[in-house]
Order: C-alpha cells, then structure tokens, then sequence
C-alpha cells in the first residue's frame, strides 16, 4: 500500500514506543522484579509482551512463570516499579512526536490513538505531555476482546473516526503492533524501536523509518 498525505484521512498511533520511550522503562522495571524474585534474564519472556495487552502479558508471564511465582503479584510489583521510575524520571517523549502531531493536526489529517494499554492510563499520560488534545480518538486495550496482533484495535480505531482502513496509516514499534495494523488494512509505519524486524514482518511493512521526524519529513515530501 502507498502511503501519501493526500491519499490519507487518519493516522493512527501506538503510544509504548512510539510516543513514549517507555518499552525500556517496561524492560526495566520487569528485571528488577525477576531479580527480587530469583527469576534471572527475563528479557525474552517481557519482548514476547511488547504491544500486547494485560491480560496477555499475564499469560506470557504465567507459562514461563507460573510454577515459580505469583504472575499477578509479580505484575503489581512491576507496574509499582515502573510508576516510581515515571514520577522520578518522567515521561520520556520519542524524538519527533511533537513536531508529527503538530504536522498532521496543520494539514487536517484525523489523529487517533491505539494502545494496549488501559484507556484511563493512555489519557492519563498524554494528559501529562500536553499532547492529549492532538487525539480525537483513544482507543485502549481494555475497550477490546482480542489484542494485537488481531486487527480489533485499529478497526475500532477507524470505526471512531469514520475513516475507512485504506485511507488510514498506523505507526508502529512493535511486531504484534504491526501485524495488526496490516491486518486491519490501515497502512503500516514501522518506527522501531527495542526490536528490530525481520523479513516477515518487513514484509508486511509499507514505510520503514527510523525516527518520528523522518515520518514527517517524508509524509511532507522532503523525503522518499
């Protein structure tokens, strides 16, 4: 699918490593506690869990996991872990999102929001980057039955914004993020970010960048 401005009624955002630099912080606070636990490299097991929703990443965690601890106190610890990194570091912003939102926003292009996370905690931390009112629509993980990498978050998605999927582009990080735009039918913007892709997920991508403001560069015609 080409993917032109003029050609484009709605962009689509994941938040988790595309707005936010949080997959690192998710990464992070996951060791620290395995490392209270005596679980050792959890590093696979938490990339498996990467654009997935709660209730997935609980059972990622739970088959690897499950015989050695609890998977819902585990995942409390971690999200306590992480909240305390967010209110002492902040919320670190991917370079570019500022400037992309402001672009699409200026050309009329309809911005929404797709993410498995929670909706309350999306428009929670967009609230706290200021960038919560560049999005009309916010759709969470908890609002659908299946999560990425079926297609029912982007659909919805497009449903909100009365856009039809193949006049609509997702930017994604993540493989399972990807694999569900493609299969919506939206235009697929990979950005990547903890994990690099391979030939079958390149192959379902149909811009390939490797930051937000080279999205708006070539959205924009400075780039091909």
């Amino acid at each position: 699918m080409e993917i032109k401005l003029e050609k484009l009624d709605a962009v689509v955002f994941d938040m988790d490593g595309v707005i936010f630099d949080t997959e690192r912080l998710a990464l992070r606070s996951w060791q620290v506690v395995a490392d209270r636990n005596g679980l050792g490299d959890v590093t696979e097991t938490a990339n498996k869990c990467i654009g997935r929703n709660t209730a997935d990443t609980m059972k990622i965690f739970e088959e690897a996991y499950g015989s050695r601890v609890s998977i819902a106190e585990l995942y409390e610890q971690g999200k306590q872990v992480m909240q305390n990194i967010i209110k002492t570091e902040g919320l670190p912003l991917k370079e570019g999102v500022a400037e992309l939102l402001g672009f699409l926003k200026e050309q009329g292009i309809k911005i929404g929001l797709a993410s498995s996370t929670k909706q309350s905690v999306v428009r929670e931390e967009l609230t706290q980057a200021g960038l919560v009112d560049y999005f009309s629509v916010i759709v969470g993980g908890d609002m659908i039955e299946h999560s990425k990498p079926e297609p029912d978050i982007y659909l919805l998605a497009c449903e909100k914004l009365c856009a039809e999927p193949k006049r609509a582009a997702c930017i994604e990080d993540s493989f399972n993020g990807v694999i569900s735009g493609h299969r919506a039918g939206l235009g697929v913007i990979m950005v990547p970010d903890l994990l690099e892709p391979d030939e079958d997920i390149l192959a379902l991508v149909d811009v390939y960048k490797k930051s937000l403001t080279e999205v708006r560069d070539y959205l924009g015609g400075r780039e091909s």
